[in-house]
């Protein structure tokens, strides 16, 4: 039955609410269709806005053009009235006898469709739309056409270099991107809005190219410059400015999901330690203007490509980023994932479990690009002057086992993998446009035997000795203190003077003998491990022996200084505790005696010596048991497969990559991309309005060298890019593109969390521009004058701040939020970095209103209040708000003060009033806002 129609709205109830019911009221008559007796070409409408789109929903995936189970197409009402295996989908006027509505109805699992793993099933209200419509006879319009050719789809064609159209205007048209969205705008009768005054365009450019705003100084002369080419030098100096690359590489790692390790207590969990080299790396590749293509191939295979070199394997933390302890499929799950995504677009994921529903991917693609990933895993690699893993070393991907196998889950279910077939390499065959070549990859000695790099060996010698100074200065300094003899008893350590300094200065002496033993060592095993690699060497066994004896006497000296605690431990022991410290001294004395037997017992050469790693290789928990020493020699080879899959992802002819790319960087800058899914340009997309721009970049984008400069070049010096965000006087054109699609004009954007911080701080001349280095840790971060962007970054750790004003999620983040919540007026009005913030901004300002303006003394809040708006605002104030201003300065100092005296804040500047109205500026929409 039909629902009856809405009654008559009630005049009290809102306008808004009433256009509400209105919309709702026009959905049901749209998809429940017309009742029986309505006007001729009623049923047909209904089909097309009903029931097509219901099939498309549910049907089209396994009976449309994708394929065609049983034989049956649904996608138009003849391929219907033909049917497949089993006869026709449904015989008119009677749905009750036809197998499209039983089908659908059936409350059978194994009977009805879609299955239940392939869909969600229809609702009544959708079964009465499909019983209606066969009612009616199953009318259809004329033409009826089919679902497109998924091989013709806009995505997966080449990208071809269209031409560009001419324009009748060319003070419209800056460049070519002006030139395809006027075409578009000719079209509709739409007219573009025009440039932004140049002090909104100079602050533009300043955030948007750099992150940071410009000093007054630099807006003046920058919007000032009457040069006909001021604004495209500008916009050189900016890409040049080292600022750019810390402000895109922020960008990026969303995109790329780039997380610091996180856990629980010490426990790795999730990411890599140090994986901060990761974030430097891109920071410096922006910076250099790496090609875009080399960083994709850099990220997913550089230990195959530039095996020897430390500053490209950095980009390897892509992968090494995705290390999860628990669970080995979820770790290549999220790999297969965000490659799919951030790269290409595809949703692949959308394949583990079943064919996908929309694109020609069938679940075997989904396995088979896994196998490009089975053999990685992630390791740490010792870097010059530090061989201690837990506090600095290069996290990196390497292929460590070099046959593993890759199965199919059935249903996407890890423990019913098909062990019936060994699933290889591949790419999905619609994108498949030249062979695959996989080679492996000979490995230079030092990629599998790191410990041979020069540096590994002086870094073990270098901590060595740094322990054994920093246990001489501490048995010095107690030494001066108390000079009485230190040495214990050597044959009963334990027996250690009873004063508590006398005490410590033997402990002290013991931690040093234990030091120098451990450093003797080191420099034995070193030479040891010279001359095995010397093949010149004809008896590296002696080195060996002197090694192995080196090691013996380590474990005296550490068993000696354990006997000695030990011993400590059980001579001040209480009662309840005496039994178990006499049972710890036994067993301390029994293991000093069996190391002293070790010393005289004689070497053999088969004895084997601790490493000096230059590498660990991060297990998960369940690693093959037989493989999981993290110490464990690595293959002398990789795979090659990651490489393949690099320069296929990279290829010129490779449809997605470049197009993917564009709409990222058009999105940052326009905070609206070309393609409205960023991460998936498959079927579920039309061809999006401006496709033809889309691909004139994206061909300039790979004819430049994939140059991302030449890209923001090309987007910033565009008239779309300078255009003024303003809706004044344009009535007409929201009520023709209430949504902006034609780009009529520059859509306002709430700037990142990352930009409304650091512009706080350098505002007031606090910003530390130190580049690179280790994350700061969350208990620094309230303190902290770095740049957003080293803020540590994970699941866990998200400053509070930042998240506040929608900082990157760590799992996606292919587009920020811009969500407008109370807490951010808060944040911006009584946080601690903004009531630190606002005198020493105020005091910045007054500063540059005495350098912009001497005569400020004679109407000095005119002047401050002019200079502060356009610090902080980028604009010059209207009279309305410079007397607002004034006015709201002479009441505050005739207030009392607010704060306590003894406590930091806005009343506490040399003229607190002044702090009060940046506190406000900053709570401005246009101070967190990129006009």
């Amino acid at each position: 039955m039909l629902p009856a129609p809405f009654p008559t709205v009630p005049s009290r109830i809102s306008k808004p609410f009433c256009g509400v019911l209105a919309c709702l009221s026009t959905l049901f008559a749209t998809c429940l269709g017309p009742a029986r007796g309505a006007e001729p070409g009623a049923s047909e409408a209904g089909y097309t806005s009903g029931v097509k789109p219901l099939l498309a929903q549910r049907c089209y995936p396994c009976h449309g053009a994708l394929k065609q189970k049983a034989q049956l197409r649904l996608d138009t009402v003849a391929a219907m009235r033909r049917g497949g295996k089993t006869g026709p989908a449904f015989e008119p006027g009677a749905p009750t006898r036809s197998l499209l509505w039983l089908r659908a109805a059936s409350a059978d699992p194994e009977e009805r469709m879609p299955p239940e793993h392939e869909g969600e099933r229809f609702t009544s209200a959708q079964l009465e739309i499909l019983s209606a419509w066969i009612t009616q006879g199953a009318p259809a319009p004329d033409p009826d056409l089919p679902e497109p050719d998924p091989q013709q789809h806009w995505a997966f064609r080449p990208v071809a270099r269209p031409a560009i159209p001419p324009t009748r205007d060319p003070t419209l048209s800056r460049n070519p991107i002006d030139a395809f969205l006027e075409r578009a705008r000719e079209r509709r009768g739409i007219r573009a809005q025009p440039e932004a005054p140049r002090l909104t365009q100079v602050r533009r450019l300043y955030l948007d190219l750099v992150g940071l705003p410009p000093t007054v100084e630099e807006l003046e002369r920058d919007s000032s410059d009457p040069a006909p080419d001021a604004y495209e030098r500008l916009v050189g100096r900016l890409l040049a400015d080292p600022r750019h690359s810390e402000r895109w590489a922020r960008h990026w790692m969303d995109i790329w999901r780039y997380s610091d390790p996180f856990g629980l207590g010490d426990q790795l969990r999730n990411s890599q330690r140090h994986l901060w080299h990761w974030r430097d790396w891109i920071v410096e590749a922006l910076d250099a203007d790496l090609p875009y293509d080399e960083m994709l191939r850099l990220m997913l295979a550089a230990d195959e490509t530039h095996p020897h070199d430390l500053e490209r394997l950095r980009a390897t933390g892509f992968l090494a980023r995705n290390y999860f302890l628990f669970n080995r499929h979820q770790w290549l799950d999220d790999t297969v994932e965000h490659v799919g995504k951030a790269f290409l677009g595809l949703t692949l994921n959308c394949a583990k479990c079943h064919d996908h529903k929309y694109d020609p991917i069938p679940q075997v693609d989904y396995y088979r690009l896994r196998a490009f990933f089975e053999p990685y895993h992630a390791r740490l690699d010792v870097l010059p002057g530090e061989p201690d893993l837990t506090r600095d070393g290069l996290p990196r991907a390497f292929d460590r086992d070099l046959d593993p196998p890759t199965y199919r889950f059935v249903r996407g279910q890890e423990n019913r993998p098909d062990l019936t077939t060994r699933i290889q390499p591949g790419v999905p065959d619609i994108l498949a446009f030249a062979p695959l070549l996989i080679r492996p990859v000979s490995l230079p000695v030092d990629a599998y035997e790191p410990e041979r790099r020069p540096w590994v060996l002086e870094a073990h010698h270098l901590a060595a000795q740094r322990r054994v100074e920093a246990a001489r200065t501490e048995r010095n300094r107690l030494a001066a203190r108390h000079p009485a003899p230190a040495s214990p008893p050597s044959e009963t350590p334990e027996c250690l003077p009873e004063s508590g300094p006398a005490q410590d200065l033997a402990l002290a002496e013991l931690a040093l003998q234990v030091a120098e033993a451990e450093r003797r060592s080191v420099e034995a095993r070193s030479q040891a491990l010279r001359d095995r690699w010397n093949s010149a060497n004809q008896n590296p066994a002696s080195s060996h022996a002197e090694a192995v004896a080196a090691e013996r006497a380590v474990a005296v000296a550490r068993a000696t200084r354990a006997a000695a605690l030990a011993g400590q431990k059980h001579a001040h022991a209480e009662t309840p505790q005496r039994e178990t410290a006499a049972q710890e001294l036994a067993k301390a004395r029994e293991t000093l005696e069996k190391a002293r037997l070790a010393v005289r017992a004689p070497v053999t050469g088969q004895e084997a010596l601790t490493p000096l790693p230059g590498a660990a290789w991060t297990p998960t928990r369940f690693a093959d048991s037989t493989k999981d020493d993290p110490s464990q020699e690595f293959p002398r080879s990789s795979t090659g497969r990651r490489t393949a899959l690099a320069s296929w992802i990279t290829d010129p002819r490779q449809p997605l990559t470049a197009r993917v790319a564009v709409n990222h960087v058009w999105n940052r800058h326009f905070s609206t991309p070309l393609v409205p899914s960023l991460f998936d340009f498959g079927r579920k997309n039309p061809t999006p309005l401006h496709a033809e721009l889309l691909d004139w970049l994206a061909s300039g984008f790979v004819a430049s060298g994939w140059s991302l400069k030449h890209l923001h070049r090309c987007i910033v010096t565009s008239a779309a890019y300078r255009m003024d965000s303003s809706q004044r006087d344009a009535a007409d054109r929201l009520a023709l593109d209430p949504d902006n699609t034609l780009w009529w004009r520059r859509p306002p954007i709430r700037l990142e969390a990352q930009v409304i911080r650091d512009a706080i701080l350098i505002h007031a001349g606090r910003l530390d521009l130190t580049r690179g280095g280790p994350p700061v840790p969350p208990a620094e971060q309230d303190q902290s004058r770095r740049r957003s962007l080293y803020f540590m970054h994970s699941h866990n750790d998200r400053n509070p701040w930042l998240a506040t004003f929608d900082d990157a999620l760590v799992k996606e983040c292919y587009r920020r939020e811009q969500s407008i919540v109370p807490q951010q007026a808060l944040a911006l009005l009584n946080s601690r970095l903004v009531l630190d913030a606002a005198p020493a901004i105020a005091q910045h300002v007054a500063d540059a209103a005495l350098r912009l303006s001497p005569e400020m003394r004679s109407n000095s809040d005119a002047t401050f209040v002019q200079t502060a708006f356009l610090t902080l605002l980028g604009y010059r104030p209207a009279a309305a708000e410079l007397d607002a201003a004034q006015s709201a300065l002479r009441a505050w100092r005739t207030a009392p003060p607010q704060t306590d005296p003894t406590t930091p804040g806005v009343a506490h500047a040399a003229d607190p009033a002044h702090s009060q109205l940046v506190a406000v500026l900053l709570n401005h929409h246009d101070f967190v806002t990129l006009r």
